[in-house]
């Protein structure tokens, strides 16, 4: 510890703390997160440190809630809850999820090869905001686990990042920083056949072994309960079911129309596939909720009657929608009466789209669904605005149950579409910062009423923002008391006497453990003209140095704060602290090894 300033000494010894409370994983990371951030100032307010007779302003730990990196992850959230919310994935998201629901390994490793080639032109932030809405809506409609994808395809994209000059902007500091040193400019495949070779153990093993050390976890996400319910689904006119057969019907729901009853008119008519469909025919299904709502949107029919239906302007119409569970109690007005008796559309701009009876009949209820007697105890599938829902219950029609989820608004899909495209032109081509063109698309979502204020709430995770914050937080103090250039000195005057080869492992993998600490960049910044300083010492190429540090400085596998799309997976797949540590530390030690033996053949560096 000789030369080491006592503020270095103990940012080090808090780092380390840092990092064993997190591998713990006791504690919230919110609540770490927190506590860095309060600790930090307060450290150094009470022991004042000074930097080139100029005292350090304990203050500036705050500086990461108004970072670009904090900027870009909550505003690309924020347009990712766009698409979610308008659905506008869900076509491909209902093609993807029959993949994965009958071949998920296949799926898988499709998703894996193609997120990492495309991860290797364009920006790696984008290419996993589009993946996250798209593998949850899959994984949902297939009834797995998103969580066994999200991370493995995160590392994927990281991993083809790396593969070219262009793939992060970490790649391009480290070659712009090293061709200003005097080292020969790299091309920007100049070394992306070293990283395709390292690639393949890496993705197999994020194929085949990291979704079984995923299983355990379990993503968040909305839904209803399992129960079925009764409910009508109305061929209008001109509709995409007016003049079809029953069974392209049947195909076009993939198989899971569970019809009970086909009615025309007062008569019931034999489920026959070959029966033509007309408009003013109703389907009469028994289903979960999510499935009804699913086979609507897949027949594009609808699950109430166009007459009974709430008129309403569109631009007054919330920018989203409910369907929530109500039970009836035995003291509401419903009780004894129908939906169309009480005028629930027309006194709530409300509809009834199914119907759980509390007891079942001996016989089957031929009655519509609109003009069934309600009892006490029957539950109601319900859709509507959240102000709707609430003057209902209010009302004392019945009271609201826990399972609800938000309708999308497929009207706004396009637009939302549009945004995200362009959100990710503009950053890929770099004509904008990615945090302006986020926060721009953030913006005309919710101007275009694709979001409303509550939707762009619901996207934020505070738990991200805090690490985001603590972390930058806690490099900067690593930076600011020395102890980052205290670490590379020594690692200088330690391997001098080293042969070529193991210094170039040992620069990468010192760089690889850095970065998932401290910022790509600033990593990428101090680590560059040491490794050039290492390769004159050792008069050998500095093109493989360089190629360690900027290997080294894509090895963000070991902490969620690594890297901004570790952030972005961590909150969608509800992933915890241990979970990177547990699927990146082995994919880490693969990539590093595999690397710098390529990187060692390459340039012939000698052994000994």
């Amino acid at each position: 510890m000789i030369n080491l300033d006592p503020h270095a000494l103990a940012t080090l010894v808090f780092g380390a703390a840092v990092f064993a409370v997190f591998v713990w994983d006791r504690l919230p990371i919110a609540t770490v997160c927190l506590a860095i951030l309060a600790l930090l100032p307060i450290g150094f307010t009470l022991f004042p440190h000074q930097v080139g007779g100029q005292l350090t302003d304990p203050l500036r730990f705050f500086a990461g809630f108004g970072n670009p990196a904090l900027v870009a992850i909550c505003a690309l959230m924020v347009v990712g809850q766009g698409l979610v919310v308008t659905g506008a994935l869900e076509p491909a998201a209902r093609g993807l999820a029959g993949w994965v629901g009958t071949s998920p390994r296949v799926a898988l490793l499709a998703v894996l090869v193609v997120s990492a080639a495309a991860s290797g032109v364009v920006n790696d932030t984008p290419v996993v905001v589009l993946l996250i809405p798209l593998l949850l809506a899959a994984a949902r409609r297939a009834r797995t686990q998103a969580s066994r994808m999200l991370l493995p395809m995160n590392y994927a994209v990281l991993i083809g990042g790396m593969g070219t000059t262009i793939g992060t902007s970490t790649n391009l500091i480290v070659v712009a920083l090293a061709a200003s040193l005097g080292v020969a400019p790299f091309g920007i495949f100049s070394f992306i056949d070293l990283v395709a070779i390292a690639a393949v153990p890496a993705l197999l093993y994020l194929w085949l072994v990291a979704p079984r050390l995923l299983a355990h976890v379990t993503a968040p996400q909305e839904h209803l309960t399992d129960d079925v319910f009764d409910a009508e689904l109305h061929v209008e006119p001109e509709s995409w079911l007016d003049g079809r057969h029953l069974r392209e019907a049947i195909a076009a729901s993939g198989h899971r129309l569970q019809l009970v009853d086909l009615r025309r008119g007062e008569r019931t008519l034999a489920k026959l596939p070959t029966l033509t469909l007309r408009a003013g025919d109703r389907l009469v299904l028994r289903d979960t909720a999510a499935n009804l709502k699913d086979i609507e949107a897949q027949l594009k029919a609808s699950l109430h009657a166009v007459d009974e239906a709430p008129e309403t302007e569109d631009a007054k119409a919330p920018p989203s929608a409910l369907l929530a569970q109500m039970i009836v109690t035995p003291s509401s007005p419903l009780v004894g009466r129908s939906v169309r008796q009480e005028r629930i559309a027309e006194r709530y701009e409300m509809v009834v789209v199914g119907l759980r009876a509390r007891l079942h009949a001996s016989g089957w209820d031929r009655a519509d669904l609109a003009d069934r007697r309600v009892h006490g105890g029957d539950v109601l599938l319900v859709q509507g605005s959240a102000n709707s829902l609430r003057a209902a219950q209010r009302d004392g029609i019945g009271l609201l149950l826990d399972e609800r989820f938000t309708l999308p608004r497929q009207d706004k899909a396009p637009l939302a579409l549009a945004t995200m495209a362009l959100v990710v032109l503009l950053a890929a081509t770099k004509t904008l910062p990615i945090s302006l063109a986020a926060l721009g698309g953030a913006v005309a979502l919710v101007l275009l009423r694709c979001l409303s204020w509550q939707d762009v709430t619901q996207s934020l995770s505070a738990k991200v923002i805090l690490l985001v914050a603590a972390s930058l937080a806690l490099g900067d103090a690593l930076q600011v008391s020395g102890a980052t250039d205290w670490l590379a000195r020594q690692l200088a005057a330690g391997v001098r006497d080293l042969p070529a080869a193991a210094v170039v492992a040992l620069l990468m993998g010192v760089m690889g453990l850095v970065t998932n600490f401290v910022s790509n960049n600033a990593a990428a910044a101090i680590g560059t003209p040491l490794g050039i300083s290492l390769a004159h010492a050792l008069g050998v190429p500095a093109e493989p140095f360089v190629l360690a540090v900027l290997f080294g400085c894509n090895l963000c596998y070991l902490t969620p704060m690594a890297y901004q799309t570790n952030l972005l997976v961590l909150n969608a797949g509800g992933y915890r602290f241990a979970d990177f540590l547990r699927v990146g530390a082995p994919l880490f030690l693969m990539l590093w090894g595999c690397l710098s033996a390529l990187v060692a053949w390459r340039y012939g560096l000698p052994l000994g």
